[in-house]
């Protein structure tokens, strides 16, 4: 007797699971996650910064001048969250650390794991003055400029 080869419509749905979209809770949590991560980075690198100064010989008011500089500030702010969102989201493929946090992962829109430069390019539409506003619409900026989303990361079957 021959077996049943025609597939079952139970096996093309385990194929094909179905896609969960991250809700605007989880986007934000992900977003309040990150946004700590990105100052206390900071706050360590100043304050490693400042410690080299002063052992250095630089005195508090040298160092006060040097902290309080604008252009070092923003630099520095913009330098590391760039850095640390794409190296993060490339090499992990899609996940921060807010999404490791909420179970979530960005994906480009064909359900494909993000490339190094769609996390870049996620990185630098972040930056656009008023982004984290557009997360309270239909995609955030930085998902529809550069085609990505962000599901709920599929469960794999044990």
């Amino acid at each position: 007797m021959e077996e049943n080869t025609v597939p079952s419509v139970f096996d093309e749905a385990a194929e094909y699971p179905q896609i969960e979209y991250a809700t605007t809770g989880n986007r934000f949590l992900n977003f309040v996650i990150d946004s700590i991560v990105c100052y206390v980075v900071n706050f360590t690198i100043l304050f490693t910064f400042a410690v080299g100064l002063a052992m250095a010989g630089k005195t508090a008011d040298d160092i006060q001048q040097m902290l309080s500089n604008k252009v070092l500030s923003y630099s520095l702010g913009i330098g590391t969250y760039l850095l640390l969102y794409t190296v993060i989201e490339g090499a992990t493929k899609g996940r921060s650390i807010g999404k490791l946090f909420t179970g979530t992962v960005a994906v480009q829109n064909n359900l494909e794991p993000i490339t190094w430069e769609k996390a870049f390019t996620r990185t630098l539409c972040r930056l656009i003055p008023f982004e984290p506003v557009s997360g309270l619409g239909n995609a955030p900026w930085h998902d529809s400029i550069t085609g990505t989303c962000v599901i709920k990361k599929p469960r794999t079957a044990v």
